[in-house]
């Protein structure tokens, strides 16, 4: 059974093979605006540099080059206690970021390893961050 490919846009989605280093400055900072995945500070740092489109969300980076394809990255941890910082209106701080390629198990089309066993255990209740940007 073929799966159907990830689409954003009407263009393809392919996972990064390594990561991005990008620079965030404070006129990235300066520009950005908080709650947009589109107009952060990343975001706005990217499209500086050679991509024509990019949106940033708490877990996931989409960047759309000049191939006709987004790439799909994962967002940092240091970059998401960022992004929350900044969307509950607190300041960004200026530095470089590594955007990390997705792990074998995070990609979007890995191969399951099998059928999963149901355990006896209620698993604990999802966290939901509030007051910032929706997730992709």
């Amino acid at each position: 059974m073929a799966t159907k490919p990830y689409t954003r846009e009407g263009m393809p989605v392919i996972d990064a093979k390594s990561d991005l280093k990008i620079q965030i400055t404070k006129a990235d900072i300066g520009r950005a605006d908080a709650k947009d995945p589109a107009r952060c500070a990343a975001a706005i740092a990217l499209k500086r540099g050679h991509f024509q489109d990019a949106e940033v969300h708490l877990g996931r980076v989409f960047v759309r080059s000049n191939r006709g394809n987004w790439q799909r990255y994962v967002t940092p941890k240091s970059l998401r206690d960022e992004l929350i910082a900044f969307d509950r209106g607190g300041t960004f701080e200026a530095g470089e970021y590594t955007l990390l390629a997705p792990l074998p198990s995070q990609r979007l089309r890995h191969k399951p390893t099998g059928p999963k066993k149901k355990k006896g255990k209620k698993r604990r209740p999802r966290h939901v961050i509030k007051n910032v940007r929706p997730v992709a």
